[in-house]
C-alpha cells in the first residue's frame, strides 16, 4: 500500500509525520532601529562582528553554510570537525567570529583568518536552531528554541562552538555597556517569535556606531601614485547609487588592489548619482562588497569621514541597500 502523503493527512495527524531536513534555511534578520525595545517582551543579545553561518548536522556529518547558501564547510574543517561530533542532527544559526587577545570580536581578524586558511582559533556563536532531528523548530517560540539550543550544545566539545544567551540587561542599558566596550550593538529578540525568513518586526538590532556593507564601483589612484581609496554604493530600485569613498582603513588589506585591477569597467556601474570620471578614477564590476564604519548619512544621502574594515565575501552586492533606522530595507 502506497504511503500517504503528509498533505493527505488529516490535520491531526501532520504534526506526528517525520519531515525530511532540508539542505538549507534561508535566514531571518533583524532590522535596524534607533534605539532598542524595553519591555519583556524582548530578549537582548550582543551583536557579534563576524560571518552570519548555518550549521548542518545530519548523520555524523557537518555543513556550512554562508548567508547566501555557499558551502564553506571545507574552508572551516575545524569547525565542521567539532560540529560533527554533535549528539543530534539539526541546524543551527549564528556568527563566525575571531577574537582577539581581549576576547572581542574582530572582523579584520576574522577575514585575515580565513584568508591564510588559519581558522582553527574562528569561534562560531550559535544563537537559534531551527531543525532538531526530524523536527522543524521554526515555528516554536524563541525562547522554546533557546532552550532546546542550549539541550544540543551541552555536549559540544570544547569551544569552538559557544551557546550565545540572553543576557538580563534591559535594551538601553545593554547597548550602553555594549558600547563602552567598543562592540557593534546588540540584537533584540521577541521571546514569543517564530523563526521567519527574511526581515521583519520581531528582530532588530541597535548599533554602537554606523556600520554597514556597500558595493564598490570603482578605486582611485593617480597615475604613479598611491592607491587611494574605493567609491562605493547601495542598490536603490535594482540600480547602484553612489554614496561616497572610502579613504582609510586599508593598511590591513595590502592586496586589495589585486582584487580590484582584473574587475577594471570602462564604464561607470553607478546607475544613480555617478561621481566625474578623472584621471584617478578606475571603475570596476561591481562585484565586490565592503564593510565599512562612518560617522553619519548627508541629506544628500552621502556617507561622511567613512573607514574601510574589510571585504566582505559572505554578501551577495545585489543584498547591499541603505540601512535606515525603523525602516525596512528600500
Amino acid at each position: 500500500m502506497p504511503a500517504r502523503s503528509r498533505e493527505n493527512l488529516p490535520p491531526s495527524k501532520r504534526q506526528y509525520v517525520a519531515q525530511p531536513m532540508p539542505r538549507f534555511v534561508e535566514f531571518q534578520h533583524a532590522k535596524l532601529v534607533a534605539e532598542p525595545p524595553t519591555g519583556q517582551a524582548w530578549l537582548h543579545e550582543i551583536k557579534f562582528d563576524g560571518y552570519r553561518m548555518q550549521v548542518r548536522v545530519e548523520r555524523g556529518e557537518a555543513t556550512i553554510f554562508t548567508r547566501n547558501g555557499h558551502d564553506w564547510t571545507d574552508k572551516l574543517p575545524e569547525l565542521a570537525e567539532d560540529a560533527a561530533e554533535l549528539s543530534a542532527d539539526c541546524i543551527l544559526d549564528g556568527e563566525l567570529c575571531f577574537l582577539d587577545a581581549a576576547g572581542k570580536p574582530t572582523f579584520s581578524g576574522l577575514r585575515r583568518a580565513i584568508g591564510q586558511g588559519k581558522t582553527a582559533p574562528l569561534v562560531f556563536f550559535a544563537f537559534d536552531i531551527l531543525w532538531r532531528g526530524d523536527t522543524d523548530l521554526r515555528t516554536f517560540a524563541l525562547k522554546d528554541r533557546k532552550a532546546i539550543l542550549a539541550e544540543v550544545l551541552a555536549d559540544a566539545p570544547g569551544e569552538r562552538i559557544r551557546l550565545v544567551e540572553p543576557l538580563p540587561q534591559s535594551g538601553p542599558a545593554l547597548l550602553a555597556a555594549a558600547c563602552r566596550m567598543d562592540l557593534e550593538g546588540i540584537v533584540s529578540k521577541r521571546r514569543d517569535s517564530r523563526y521567519s525568513a527574511g526581515r521583519g518586526e520581531t528582530w532588530v538590532k541597535s548599533k554602537c556606531r554606523l556600520a554597514q556593507e556597500f558595493v564598490i564601483g570603482g578605486w582611485t589612484q593617480e597615475p604613479g601614485r598611491h592607491f587611494k581609496g574605493v567609491l562605493v554604493g547601495v542598490y536603490e530600485g535594482g540600480k547602484l547609487r553612489y554614496v561616497g569613498s572610502l579613504e582609510r582603513g586599508f593598511a590591513g588589506t595590502p592586496g586589495l588592489l589585486k582584487r580590484l585591477e582584473p574587475l577594471a569597467a570602462a564604464k561607470s556601474p553607478f546607475a544613480l548619482e555617478s561621481p566625474r570620471k578623472t584621471r584617478e578614477v578606475h571603475w570596476v564590476e561591481p562585484v565586490l562588497v565592503a564593510q565599512a564604519e562612518f560617522q553619519e548619512w548627508t541629506a544628500s544621502g552621502m556617507i561622511r569621514h567613512a573607514s574601510f574594515v574589510g571585504l566582505r565575501d559572505d554578501k551577495d552586492p545585489r543584498e547591499v541597500v541603505r540601512e535606515r533606522a525603523g525602516e525596512a530595507p528600500l
